[in-house]
Parts: structure tokens; C-alpha cells; sequence
């Protein structure tokens, strides 16, 4: 009887030990679905900015960052040498910066922009007229002169 229950308590011991090995790879199973789904949403991300990033870098500017040639009257204003060529989004960051540097906002509604003298020329403001940060591109508009206006007026000179 002896050797019986030897034998069954080896059955019962190897069967346990089978059942405990089988409970881990189920664990590591799960472990590594959960992995391989983490890493693929990483794997997307990655790859998403890396198309971005290919598409953002090559890219020439364009709109508002291309470099144009503004007037001898906003170069002065701005303090850059006359024949300048500069982004109208960087014009845009001075004249706000100086606004700023200035206070010319008003208090109770910091939108509209109480200019001075010198911006006032800048902008060639008749009088009463209001400006605000959604209408000074117009203003603006004129400091930019256009690749094309410069050509035509070479081709008149020669």
C-alpha cells in the first residue's frame, strides 16, 4: 500500500506542477498581448510624427514666412537696413512687441491699440480711425512690396 500511495502522491505532484506551469504561460500569454498592443500604438505614433516631421521639414515657406522686401519707412521703424527682406510674421512680432513695450492697448479692451505718433505715421492713421489686432495686417499691407511690382518697375527703368 505503501508504494500506491507513493505513487499517487507523484501524480498528484507532477499533475500540480503542470498546472502551475500551465497558470504561468496563460500569465505570460496575457502579459505579452499587452505588450505587442502597447508597442504597435507606439509603433503608429512614431510613425505618424516621422511623416509629419518629413512633410514639415522639406517644406519651403510659404503665406506670411516668405521673406518679402518692405518699405524705407517700416525698415526705419523697425531699425533694419533699408532694402530689407523680412517674413510679415516677424514684422508682426516687432509691431506687437512694441505695442506691448509701449502700452498702447487700452485698458478695458486691450484688443483695440491707442497708437502713438510713431506708429500712427507707420500706419498712416487718419483721424478717429480704430485699429485692432484683427484689422493691422490692412494696414500693414502697404510695407510689403510684392517680388512682381519689383520686376515690372526694373523692366520701366531700362
Amino acid at each position: 500500500m505503501d508504494g500506491k500511495a507513493n505513487i499517487h502522491e507523484q501524480f498528484v505532484s507532477i499533475l500540480d506542477t503542470i498546472s502551475g506551469f500551465k497558470s504561468n504561460i496563460t500569465m505570460l500569454q496575457n502579459q505579452v498581448r499587452v505588450l505587442e498592443k502597447v508597442v504597435k500604438k507606439q509603433i503608429k505614433t512614431y510613425q505618424k510624427e516621422a511623416a509629419k516631421n518629413r512633410i514639415k521639414g522639406n517644406k519651403k515657406p510659404s503665406g506670411f514666412a516668405v521673406p518679402m522686401k518692405i518699405s524705407d519707412k517700416l525698415c526705419d521703424f523697425m531699425k533694419k537696413p533699408k532694402g530689407t527682406e523680412i517674413a510679415r510674421t516677424e514684422v508682426t512680432k516687432y509691431i506687437i512687441k512694441y505695442i506691448t513695450d509701449h502700452n498702447l492697448q487700452w485698458k478695458e479692451n486691450k484688443r483695440i491699440i491707442k497708437p502713438d505718433i510713431k506708429l500712427k505715421n507707420l500706419l498712416d492713421l487718419k483721424k478717429n480711425e480704430e485699429v485692432t489686432y484683427f484689422n493691422l495686417q490692412r494696414y500693414m499691407n502697404k510695407h510689403f512690396i510684392k517680388r512682381n511690382k519689383e520686376k515690372n518697375e526694373n523692366v520701366k527703368l531700362m
